[in-house]
């Protein structure tokens, strides 16, 4: 059997594994902070010299502005946690107004790890039905669907195993399902297929995973538990899985998996109501969840993973135009900042913040950290990788967001949304064939939706199709409604497809909106650009500059702005956006 090498450090009755971030005394797991980890690190690395403070802060905190204070945190952090007793240091030395010193022996030590058995190595990817009920008659939908959800989210964060979202697994929601179609369809290795059953005094749980190239059972166990307690009967189903993939799973990465989240039960009830409802992706939906959420912050104040949702939440009001921006970012920021400081490990935060950076507060540099921070700590995030695709393409680093979004399609290969984004990326780029084939392939997978038509329509504008322009924004306003945004690229098809009359008093309808009425200002830009008008559109760029318009942060790459880049006033405007 082959071998895989590795380096960990052993200090006194600790072993420090730097790959699986992981502290352990005599062999058991001990939690650490990340900056107090990275900090004990470098003192190991370094033993018996002085590390200046200097030195750590650049090392730890190289992303942020910090003082000494965060060292000095962090090293009372790391001596209470290994009980270096002041009376006498026996690993970490303070060197008065220079820094610190680790003076215990440290032993570098190579440990072989045998790879993965035959059986599980060949799972690198699985999927989690929604839950079934057996009880005749009885169903509950935010059980079924919530705990699926809670296992996907958990196990997404092994990080060697790809899980598809949930948003992939809705639509086997109400249907009969067979177990290889399913797998099949979603390209993985493995099903998680699951059953409930509700007796007067408790709930039981079966659950199998399952092969799909043969339909062999892996694995099976069932779980019993009363009502109250469904949390923990999902927290005790992840452990048994876990330990069951322990050769997949890296000891930081199972410490994640098997500390509960909550201790609070009715939290956890309306966590799972929110997923429910977030999953829904309307709305209605959306401003539910945001409910739910609320109240599992009020059941547990110290409850990151709901405060993660809430973020998410106020991020797709924000990004579907659902709110005005300066309503839903800022109450997103605070919501993803809140989770991060009770839960630095979570992905989803991370993300989100990097969709306000992006979106909102257009400041490019801090997104991509954010994002590539989200990507760091799961990499199977595949929204957090389609998000980034968006950010870098509007830099108008194509190679690199193609890389992301292909990525993310070999995440999630039937999302709409991401396969969408991968027609956007190849837009920005000027790959109309190719970008016009990615949005009939999701318009194939789904008909109704209507982001691929109008996004479809966009593209048959810049490459001079305009006819078959219109015909998609029609379909879009069939499928929908019309709103100033599909308006404006309405009007600039029209225009440039001859039919400036219309084009004309669709302007004028827009440009004389009551007070009050919301104006997609970036749009109807566009029209003004195809009328002609090149004054008018800087104006209308300028104000939804003034008002943060979400496709302003596309104006370094816009191709149907390409009319106005020559003009100096759209170069001062892409300078006051640092672009």
């Amino acid at each position: 059997m082959k071998t895989l090498e590795r380096c960990s450090y052993e200090f006194g009755p600790f072993q420090l594994v730097p790959e699986e971030r992981l502290l352990l005394h005599q062999g058991k797991p001990l939690h650490l902070p990340t900056r107090a980890f990275d900090t004990l690190l470098v003192l190991l690395r370094s033993p018996g010299r002085l590390v200046e403070k200097s030195e750590l802060m650049t090392a730890v905190w190289a992303d942020t502005v910090v003082e000494e204070g965060n060292v000095t945190l962090a090293i009372s952090t790391l001596r209470k946690t290994l009980g270096d007793d002041s009376s006498e240091r026996r690993y970490i030395q303070t060197v008065a107004k220079h820094g610190y010193r680790f003076v215990c022996g440290v032993r570098d030590v190579v440990k072989a790890e045998p790879e993965l058995p035959p059986k599980l190595a060949e799972i690198r990817s699985l999927a989690v039905l929604p839950f079934g009920f057996m009880n005749p008659g009885v169903t509950n939908e935010y059980l079924r669907l919530g705990l699926a959800d809670a296992i996907i989210t958990k196990l997404a964060r092994i990080g060697r195993i790809i899980v598809r979202p949930t948003s992939a697994m809705l639509k086997y929601a109400n249907a009969p399902t067979d177990v290889l179609s399913v797998g099949r369809e979603q390209g993985v290795d493995a099903i998680l297929v699951g059953h409930i059953k509700a007796f007067p005094d408790r709930v039981r749980i079966t659950a199998q995973l399952v092969r799909v190239a043969d339909e062999s059972i892996l694995w099976a166990d069932a779980f019993d538990e009363c009502p109250q307690r469904i949390f923990a009967l999902e927290d005790e189903m992840v452990k048994r899985i876990a330990n069951w993939m322990s050769a997949h799973i890296s000891g930081e990465s199972k410490m994640r998996l098997l500390r509960p989240d909550t201790e609070s039960p009715q939290a956890h009830q309306f966590y799972l109501e929110g997923r429910y409802f977030w999953n829904k992706r309307t709305e209605e939906g959306l401003r539910r969840s945001i409910e739910c959420f609320q109240k599992a912050t009020t059941e547990d104040k110290q409850y990151a993973l709901a405060y993660a949702g809430l973020a998410d939440s106020y991020v797709w009001l924000g990004t579907y135009g659902l709110g005005p921006t300066f309503q839903t970012y800022p109450v997103a920021k605070a919501a993803a900042l809140k989770a991060l400081q009770l839960d630095d490990s979570l992905a989803e935060p991370h993300a989100s913040l990097g969709i306000v950076y992006f979106y909102y507060e257009w400041d490019w540099s801090k997104a991509e950290h954010e994002f590539q921070r989200a990507i760091a700590l799961n990499p199977n995030c595949a929204s957090a990788h389609s998000r980034y695709a968006l950010t870098l393409g509007a830099m108008c680093r194509y190679e690199e967001a193609v890389s992301q979004v292909r990525h993310a399609q070999e995440l999630d290969p039937l999302s709409l949304q991401i396969n969408t984004v991968a027609g956007r990326i190849h837009y920005f780029a000027r790959h109309y064939d190719q970008s016009i084939d990615a949005y009939r392939k999701v318009i194939d997978l789904d008909p109704s939706y209507v982001r691929a038509h109008t996004r479809l329509g966009i593209t048959y504008a810049a490459a001079g199709a305009f006819k078959e322009a219109v015909h998609e924004f029609e379909e879009s306003q069939r499928r929908s409604c019309l709103d100033s945004n599909l308006a404006g690229h309405l009007g600039h098809a029209q225009a440039r497809s001859g039919d400036t009359r219309t084009a004309r008093r669709l302007l004028e309808e827009l440009t004389q909106q009551p007070p009050g009425q919301y104006v997609h200002a970036s749009s109807v830009a566009l029209i003004c650009i195809a009328l002609g008008k090149p004054d008018q559109a800087l104006e209308w760029l300028a104000k939804a500059y003034q008002v943060r318009c979400s496709d302003m942060v596309y104006a370094k790459t816009e191709p149907l702005l390409d009319p106005l880049r020559s003009d100096p006033r759209f170069t001062a405007l892409l300078n006051q956006m640092a672009l």
